[in-house]
């Protein structure tokens, strides 16, 4: 819906309020008719006025820029928050049962410069682990 000032044959201006459905404008209400300036900037503060109101009756005002977005947005951090909580414990939890499998295995105790240290070593398993 939106305001609309007409100019008439006679010189006089129309504020209607249209709006566009299914492809077709059609013209809701004549605010009113004038000639003066001044009149028809009330005219079309009248016309806003009457959307807003009929909007209110067509159906729930959806507010997109104050306390929804908001309260929206604190709630997808805390949600994203707790999953990088579970994603910090299952990869945790990885780490503790590799970390037994390497030192049963002996790789903890391995000296030898060719064989890459045992954190890097770690680090490659969890690599291919997470693919």
């Amino acid at each position: 819906m939106y305001v609309k000032k007409k100019l008439n044959r006679s010189g006089t201006t129309s504020v209607i309020v249209s709006e566009k459905t299914k492809g077709k404008y059609r013209q809701l209400i004549t605010i009113g008719i004038s000639s003066d300036l001044n009149e028809i900037e009330e005219l079309v503060d009248r016309g806003r006025d009457w959307i807003r109101r009929e909007q209110r009756q067509r159906g729930p005002e959806l507010d997109f820029n104050d306390s929804e977005g908001v309260a929206r947005k604190e709630e997808l951090a805390r949600a994203n928050q707790f999953i990088t909580q579970i994603d910090n414990i299952i990869l945790n939890g990885a780490e503790l049962i590799l970390d037994r499998v390497f030192e049963r295995v002996g790789f903890n105790q391995i000296t030898d410069e060719v064989f890459p240290d045992f954190d890097t070593l770690k680090k490659l398993i969890f690599y291919f682990v997470d693919i």
